[in-house]
């Protein structure tokens, strides 16, 4: 089609008019913008495309079934989209580690697999924005330090500890990647719609009401709403969400079913949300 109206509105040179070559350069270039446009949506660099045609390996599926609990609860279908979602977030990631900490196989598989965990049912991001996923034994960075240097700090020992034990109210990795998506969201135009405007502006719409109530009752530490950290309290709200989903619902249902609408998921599963 596109080759007809060219050749009728004169837009082909007279020796090209009735050669196909013109034609199928046209539908080359075409089929290239749109290989480079998806490459870019779905985060695909094509310096490493061949990695992304295997699958997880078998000690890393291992680790996701004898240290991830929530792969675990998902039916068969789902297992299999997670360990796809891990293995494109491991070929995408750099890690790196403070000097004489070595990065283990566990450490990658781990924070891998806790970051696909909270976008799970959104479309996939793989937080392009930073560098690197920079793993040590210090206490957990501020989101403002982890923009400066474009990296996400992970504290392992308290990473590991908010696996260790389930439903316990604790884990810090689910916090700090929640902050880091956050931040994704906010500075990179390719994941902005990352969380729907509407479920995210809802949320944070019953939260101010909720907490705004708290600081003038006299208990809060803030004397304003303006002083409260919304990328905090989301990030408390997502480790909150998945590590005791029944308490969370019973003292806030109306943030709760909110962040469920948010992340598309429902881990008390009274909700069903298709995939995006």
């Amino acid at each position: 089609m596109l080759y007809i109206l060219l050749q009728s509105a004169g837009g082909i040179p007279p020796s090209q008019r009735t050669s196909p070559w013109w034609f199928f350069g046209t539908v080359m270039v075409i089929m290239t913008i749109f290989l480079i446009d998806q490459c870019i949506v779905y985060e695909i660099h094509l310096s490493k495309l061949h990695k992304y045609l295997f699958s997880l390996s078998p000690e890393r599926r291992r680790i996701l079934e004898e240290r991830f609990y929530y792969y675990n609860r998902l039916s068969e279908k789902d297992q299999r989209s997670f360990r796809k979602r891990v293995h494109h977030f491991l070929v995408n990631k750099k890690f790196t580690s403070d000097e004489g900490f070595e990065v283990t196989e566990e450490m990658k598989v781990m924070i891998a697999a806790a970051a696909t965990l909270i976008v799970f049912h959104l479309q996939a991001y793989y937080l392009s924005h930073f560098d690197a996923i920079h793993i040590s034994n210090d206490e957990m960075e501020s989101l403002r330090h982890m923009h400066k240097k474009k990296e996400v700090d992970i504290p392992w020992n308290d990473f590991r500890a908010g696996f260790d034990s389930f439903h316990d109210g604790y884990n810090p990795g689910l916090k700090i990647l929640a902050m880091a998506f956050t931040l994704e969201q906010q500075l990179n135009n390719r994941s902005s719609k990352m969380f729907r405007f509407t479920a995210y502006n809802d949320l944070f719409q019953l939260y101010k009401k909720v907490a705004e109530k708290y600081i003038a009752s006299g208990k809060s530490e803030y004397k304003d709403y303006s002083e409260v950290d919304r990328n905090e309290y989301f990030a408390v709200a997502v480790e909150y969400f998945f590590e005791r989903p029944e308490h969370f619902y019973a003292n806030q249902p109306a943030m709760y079913l909110a962040l469920t609408k948010v992340l598309k998921q429902d881990p008390l599963n009274r909700s069903r949300y298709k995939r995006i």
